[in-house]
Order: C-alpha cells, then sequence, then structure tokens
C-alpha cells in the first residue's frame, strides 16, 4: 500500500504555500499512491512563527484552504488526502483540524485534542473525539502533533482500530530527528501501527521532520535542506497484520 507524504518548506503567504502544494501532490500523484498526506498548518503564512490569532488566521486561511483541497482532491482520482491542518471556526471556537478528502469529498475530519500553549493562547480550542476512518486500504486513524505525548488520546485511536495514524506536524526549528527519539518509535512499536508523520521545514533545516515510522524502526526520514521534497513508501499491509497479532498473545 503505497503512501506519499509532502514536506513542505515553510512560505510567507497563503498563495505561495497553496502554489507549493499543489505542485508538490501532483508530483506524489504520479508515483500512484493510495493516501497523500500534508503537513500541519502547511497553508498558514510563516506557519507558526507569528501565531497569535486564531480567529484572524481562520478568517484569512481557512475558506482558500477549504476549496484547494477540495479542487486538488477532485483531479486525484480515488487517491485520499489528508489535508494537513486548517483552522475551522465552529460556533465560535476555533480548532486545529485535520482532514480526510477523496475525489473532490470531505470524508472526515478531526479537531486536535492537544493543542499547544501557543495555539491555546491564540485561541484555539481543544477537541474532545478520536477520529479514525475505515477506507478502501485500512483503517485510518487521525493525530496532530503534540497529540503524540497524550496516552489517552493514543489509546483511544488504537481502540478504535486504526492500522495507519497520520500524524501532520509543524514545529518552527525545534523538532529533534525522529531516530533516536524514543516517543516517535514507541508509537509505532508499542501499538502495532504505521505513522506517517509529515511535516515542514523551516529556514534553519529543522521544522517538523517528517518520517515513514513502523513498528519494526524507521523506515525514511527526511534530509536537512531547505527545500520541498516527496517521500512514498510502500506499506506491507500483512506484515503488519502478524505483528499486530503478536502483540495480542
Amino acid at each position: 500500500m503505497k503512501v506519499s507524504l509532502i514536506h513542505m518548506k515553510v512560505r510567507d503567504s497563503l498563495k505561495g504555500s497553496l502554489e507549493a502544494a499543489t505542485t508538490a501532490i501532483r508530483k506524489a500523484a504520479q508515483q500512484k499512491p493510495e493516501f497523500i498526506a500534508l503537513p500541519e498548518y502547511f497553508s498558514v503564512p510563516n506557519n507558526m512563527e507569528h501565531f497569535n490569532s486564531a480567529e484572524k488566521i481562520s478568517k484569512e486561511t481557512y475558506n482558500k484552504t477549504t476549496r484547494f483541497l477540495r479542487e486538488i482532491s477532485e483531479e486525484l482520482q480515488d487517491i485520499y488526502l489528508l489535508g494537513g491542518t486548517i483552522l475551522e471556526e465552529d460556533k465560535g471556537k476555533f480548532y486545529n483540524t485535520s482532514t480526510l478528502w477523496r475525489n473532490g469529498k470531505l470524508l472526515g475530519k478531526y479537531w486536535k485534542r492537544n493543542p499547544i500553549n501557543a495555539e491555546l493562547k491564540a485561541g484555539v480550542s481543544r477537541g474532545e473525539k478520536p477520529a479514525v476512518f475505515t477506507t478502501d486500504h485500512c483503517k485510518v486513524g487521525m493525530l496532530v502533533c503534540a497529540d503524540m505525548f497524550d496516552p489517552p488520546t493514543i489509546k483511544a485511536v488504537v481502540d478504535l482500530g486504526a492500522e495507519l495514524v497520520f500524524l501532520p506536524v509543524a514545529a518552527m526549528g525545534t523538532h529533534p530527528h525522529v531516530k533516536g527519539h524514543p516517543l516517535t518509535e514507541k508509537l509505532a512499536t508499542d501499538n502495532g501501527i504505521y505513522v506517517v508523520k509529515a511535516g515542514n521545514v523551516s529556514s534553519i533545516a529543522r521544522g517538523g521532520r517528517s518520517a515513514f515510522i513502523t513498528p519494526w524502526g524507521i523506515e525514511q526520514e527526511a534530509a536537512d535542506v531547505v527545500k520541498d521534497s516527496v517521500m512514498t513508501i510502500d506499506f506491507d499491509m500483512q506484515k503488519l497484520a502478524k505483528y499486530r497479532k503478536s502483540l495480542k498473545r
């Protein structure tokens, strides 16, 4: 089962971000994956560098980003698109929202349950419900960035049967390498899941480190270079099923 992720350089404009995402998604689609994933806040200008008003960011980016995701998804011909995250308003509250698309239709969404302090100060509210969706290929779980540090959130997704978990992240220059990071690898090993960590890259070549993580190790990790890249892997679902059975013994 092929999965592609977009490791994106942070842009200073919504227009520039959406143009870069378009190019990268079309490049990924040429490899004919079943899934393509974008990073957290991929369309927010400067990402989290000046993140001080969820309401302002939502008003400036939500409609155009959602329209973009719908339209680019229509192009993909049966490929599932994980739309990174957007700031969505609901009944006067703002949520860091991960979305799942296919053929131009929104199949599901998830509100981040564990916003970081910068988000909370900017007015981002906490989501409550875990999200796992049944697709043609596997059960897909959604987490967002700091959710990976919260055991109850992880357990909720695993208990719902997630096999492939998408983890869009945005960490401006502070994120460690995935290799050797105990929590990142533990997420996959202890729970018998594949993790697709889709991040950004900032001006100092760190940002959110994109990687494909399996129960038996890191398969690929983004390089320390300030440029967009497309990463693709072919996950072995039968191998994963055998591993998951071994966990239940």
